[in-house]
């Protein structure tokens, strides 16, 4: 059986849904045929380059299958963010929410995507799946026809814009209010949301392979925690911080400098004040801890 990680970009790259539900279903990843004319075809395909790449791997993959070849499951993945998640826009997020009020440097709320909601997938979640298609399309736990070329988007239920996202981050790291600041497309940095669609439906990913993503409270808790030790662990992961630091000065341009020394000296503070919090049982089951293997 075949696993294919694709994403929510696919949608970006489709024709427009059939029906009225506010999210994007599995079925609604089809091209437009002949009724848009081949310019209107192109220029849809250039809406997004990594979801016309993934819907073509999707429709190879269909092909090769109805023609008898090899089984495969296809896992659409959302705005990803969890631990190791290696875009680290997650935790350039997480660093600019803790220096949003001390830099008075608020957060964009881009005027073209901010009332969207937002789909996030919890990278342990995506495991969780992995191990139910392979076991549904092993036949280990019945009806492997019900996943074989078959599609499931991955998602958290809940669906934040992109304020209540930023707030949501700031309550773990003790920010009882995000500093935003509405921006133009042009000039806003986003990180969330990375596609122009919209949200998608979870309901197939519950019903067939009785999937159940973590509530997005708890995993964003566990992914502060996450970076907090990192941060706090200088030498541990001395290269990975710097990597981010860098990522941070290219992202926020003249801002990026004053960003980069704010954050150095508030963690030199944190590391002679406290330790993070240690993880209690629950949060050790969900959490993928950095370690060298």
């Amino acid at each position: 059986l075949y696993i294919f990680m694709s994403s929510h970009a696919v949608y970006d790259v489709s024709k427009n849904k059939t029906h009225q539900e506010p999210y994007s279903l599995e079925s609604d990843a089809v091209r437009p045929g002949r009724e848009i004319s081949p310019m209107d075809r192109w220029a849809l395909k250039e809406k997004s380059v990594r979801g016309d790449t993934d819907l073509e791997c999707e429709e190879e993959l269909l092909k090769q299958y109805n023609a008898g070849g090899f089984p495969f499951v296809t896992l659409r993945l959302a705005n990803v963010f969890g631990p190791k998640e290696n875009t680290i826009r997650y935790w350039l997020l997480h660093l600019w929410v803790k220096a949003c009020v001390g830099l008075t440097m608020p957060l964009h709320l881009d005027i073209s995507l901010k009332e969207l909601p937002i789909s996030l997938t919890y990278t342990p979640d995506i495991a969780q799946a992995v191990r139910l298609a392979i076991s549904k399309g092993l036949n280990e736990t019945c009806c492997a026809e019900k996943v074989h070329g078959e599609a499931f988007n991955l998602a958290c239920e809940e669906m934040p814009d992109q304020r209540v996202l930023y707030n949501y981050i700031g309550e773990p790291v003790g920010m009882p209010y995000v500093e935003t600041v509405d921006a133009s497309p042009n000039t806003s940095i986003v990180l969330y949301p990375d596609n122009l669609r919209g949200p998608v439906s979870i309901a197939k990913a519950q019903e067939v392979l009785r999937w159940s993503p973590t509530t997005l409270t708890k995993a964003l808790r566990s992914v502060a925690r996450f970076y907090e030790r990192i941060m706090l662990e200088n030498e541990k992961h001395k290269n990975e911080i710097e990597y981010t630091y860098r990522k941070i000065k290219a992202m926020m341009g003249q801002d990026g400098p004053r960003f980069v020394e704010w954050t150095r000296a508030r963690f030199v503070e944190q590391r002679k004040t406290q330790l993070y919090d240690e993880l209690d049982d629950e949060d050790e089951d969900d959490i993928i801890l950095a370690r060298k293997d």
